[in-house]
């Protein structure tokens, strides 16, 4: 997730224009912290790009006293405060004079607060805080001089903390006389300062510095990151071009964040240590130095760094994994559950995430757009295009217009429809399959089918991929068909009999998936509008303790509104709205039971059998969910558990799972065993034509990027041991 604080509104970091080094504000920072005090001591030396300017003024926040020691220099408060938070001054100064020093004091110190539904991609952020459990300070903290009238700068900066303290920010490390030392030449829109009690693991290469900086000494763990970040880096300098800045560092933070910063990534304790996030928010937060804090967005147009680096970081590695197309049918399916009518919008309004349904849009139809863009240019011309839009707004800001234009300049088509269709229009097509008859020729065979685009709004112009199965073929014949209004009749002719016929088995176009076309999985139940919760009234009075208190998370992942009865308050299960069952004993159970009759589950007193895998319930946490085949509109889900204690855990690990189907963890913790999805056995995108043929094998594709090499590590000592202390 790429980390940008707006300034409150204060100004804007809109503008697009060419930024030379003379044309940047320069910040020479002496910065002394007290993390016990919360309180900051700042010396700044300005240096302003011209002389011109009459009167500036800057914003800092509240109650710092910035003061000058520059003969002449006046700084005068103004009323033109913004916030609570931020007071406002301006600067006198005398003629010709651009560079001058202002010194400044004080607390700063906002604790962190919850915003958005937490489970459900909320989050707990803070506008700024020193704390003897880290610093945070950014743009929005305003903790250095923010003038209104220059949207980039330069900066130098020299930290001093208490004994066993690091800090880091952006650009280069260069320790200057036991002080750490921060220079970023690169025009930056905001300042990063991070500190804490690390211990910092640095590797030096011909290339960028790698570095590690961790709350507790784990030497392994540092290893892991340190590959991971020059594979990484090979990788997509190879791709896009070189990396735009001197190091990359792997930052643990004191709460729980994924945030992409310029030259580093700011990662929570528990986050660095799940396995699968080397291979997945890790690569995503490396290449967000080249989109988004390399490119810099023109976020008034709306968003695209967001997709464009979940596809070329978080679906590049599944598709290098042979798993690309089930990444995309879980995108979809995202997006189909998440972003209903009154939750969906247009990319163009795409800010950043801040929910499901913002993810579902900002990320998931984004990064379609991009795929679509590649299947129509080709890999070549998509990577062409890539590195020419990387090379001509490096350091500049960017918006959907200029990558547009980068694209038709790499290819000498227009592109205007393609992306006014996928960045201006809310809502997505979806389409029917119908009248599928196939007859003998001369030549061969000959299959008719009809496509409609069922959504209520416009007509949508696509180019969508078709599959055939013949007879006696172990290879299937695919093509791709364009499609332009409403409902069309189409005619192919092949040279065996047709078996079946698929419509975009691997979900190359974005569009709103049929039901049938997806499992249930729990971002169905977490989309929901409504979701009714049924407790057993005859559990024991510490279990029904616990469902309640898990009821109450229940509430807190995503449904705009949840009801929570006890089963015997009701008389039976609505069918306008979501259902999740709690409990072995629930009155209701064998209504959710019925459901799974086609899949490979067997729910026994003693066991639970699912997909060929046996536990006891003894200590087993289950969580399934499935549709009700009398509706199929509203999701039924089912969870128990043996034991008590488990359920809060459950609680805070179940929405991370929210694309599939069932889940079965073990013990206390509680520790994942299972996770899956149901197979899918009823596509409408499918009609079989004669008995019950399976799909035939697909043209294999290459993925965009070669997986990065295993990289020979050297083995770095850290470079401090951390004081003992609280964190």
């Amino acid at each position: 997730m790429l980390r940008r604080i707006l300034l409150l509104g204060v100004f804007s970091f809109w503008a697009s224009s060419v930024f030379c080094a003379d044309e940047l504000i320069h910040h020479k920072l002496n910065v002394e912290l007290d993390p016990a005090e919360h309180q900051l001591k700042v010396i700044d030396q300005i240096t302003l790009p011209s002389a011109d300017l009459a009167d500036p003024i800057f914003y800092l926040h509240r109650g710092l006293q910035p003061r000058s020691s520059t003969p002449g220099v006046k700084i005068l408060p103004i009323k033109q405060n913004p916030s609570a938070m931020v007071e406002a001054f301006k600067l006198v100064l005398p003629a010709d004079t651009t560079s001058f020093s202002i010194a400044y004091q004080g607390t700063l110190y906002h604790p962190l607060e919850g915003y958005g539904k937490e489970q459900a991609r909320g989050f707990r952020d803070t506008p700024g805080v020193i704390s003897e459990e880290g610093v945070y300070l950014a743009g929005g903290s305003y903790w250095y001089p923010a003038f209104d009238t220059h949207t980039r700068l330069r900066f130098d900066l020299s930290v001093g903390l208490p004994e066993g303290w690091k800090s880091v920010s952006q650009g280069e490390y260069l320790p200057v006389d036991n002080q750490a030392h921060w220079r970023s030449p690169q025009p930056q829109e905001e300042i990063y300062l991070m500190a804490a009690r690390f211990t910092q693991y640095t590797r030096q290469s011909d290339g960028p510095t790698a570095m590690v900086f961790l709350r507790e000494p784990d030497e392994a763990l540092a290893n892991k990151y340190l590959d991971a970040t020059d594979r990484y880096l090979a990788m997509y300098e190879s791709l896009l071009g070189d990396y735009p800045y001197q190091k990359f560092a792997l930052v643990e933070d004191f709460w729980e964040t994924g945030f992409g910063m310029p030259s580093f990534t700011l990662l929570g304790s528990s986050v660095i240590r799940l396995p699968f996030i080397l291979n997945s928010s890790y690569p995503h937060e490396i290449l967000h130095n080249w989109w988004g804090n390399g490119v810099y967005v023109d976020y008034a147009t709306g968003n695209w760094s967001e997709g464009l680096t979940a596809y070329l970081a978080d679906h590049l590695i599944k598709e290098q994994q042979g798993q690309g197309v089930a990444y995309r049918q879980q995108s979809l399916q995202k997006y189909t559950d998440y972003a209903s009518k009154d939750r969906d919008f247009p990319l163009v309004e795409f800010r950043g995430r801040h929910s499901s349904a913002s993810e579902a849009v900002g990320y998931g139809k984004a990064l379609m757009l991009f795929h679509m863009l590649r299947r129509e240019l080709g890999d070549d011309v998509f990577s062409k295009g890539l590195r020419a839009f990387y090379k001509q707004f490096q350091f500049k800001t960017a918006s959907f217009d200029d990558i547009q234009k980068v694209f038709e300049e790499a290819t000498g088509q227009s592109l205007v429809d393609y992306f006014k269709q996928w960045t201006q229009r809310v809502g997505a097509p979806a389409l029917a399959l119908s009248n599928t008859v196939d007859e003998k020729t001369t030549e061969g065979y000959r299959l008719s089918f009809r496509l409609q685009q069922t959504q209520m709004n416009d007509v949508y112009h696509l180019r969508v991929p078709v599959v055939v199965t013949l007879e006696g073929q172990d290879q299937a014949w695919q093509t791709d068909i364009v499609m332009n209004q409403k409902q069309q009749q189409y005619e192919l002719d092949l040279p065996a009999k047709p078996l079946r016929i698929d419509i975009d088995p691997e979900f190359d176009l974005f569009r709103k998936l049929a039901k049938e076309e997806t499992p249930a999985a729990f971002t169905e139940l977490f989309g929901s509008q409504q979701m009714l919760v049924v407790l057993p009234a005859k559990a024991k009075a510490s279990l029904l303790k616990a469902y309640q208190a898990f009821a109450a998370d229940l509430q807190k992942m995503g449904p705009d509104k949840v009801i929570v009865k006890l089963d015997n308050e009701i008389e039976s299960l609505p069918q306008d709205q979501a259902v999740t069952l709690i409990g072995w004993n629930n009155r209701f159970y064998k209504a959710f039971e019925t459901t799974l009759s086609e899949y490979e589950v067997v729910l026994a007193n003693d066991v639970v059998k699912i997909e060929g895998k046996e536990f006891s319930r003894k200590d087993l946490s289950l969580a399934l969910t499935a549709r009700r085949s009398n509706t199929g509109k509203n999701p039924i889900s089912f969870i128990a558990s043996s034991l008590p204690e488990a359920l809060p855990g459950l609680g805070r690990k179940l929405p991370h799972y929210h694309k599939y189907s069932y889940l079965a963890f073990a013990g206390a913790e509680p520790v994942n065993q299972l996770k899956g999805r149901w197979p899918v056995l009823h596509s409408p995108m499918t009609a079989l034509l004669e008995g019950n043929a399976k799909q035939g094998e697909l043209s294999k594709r290459q993925a965009l990027a070669q997986p990065p090499a295993a990289f020979d590590a050297r083995r770095p000592t850290p470079d401090a041991k951390t004081n003992d202390g609280d964190d």
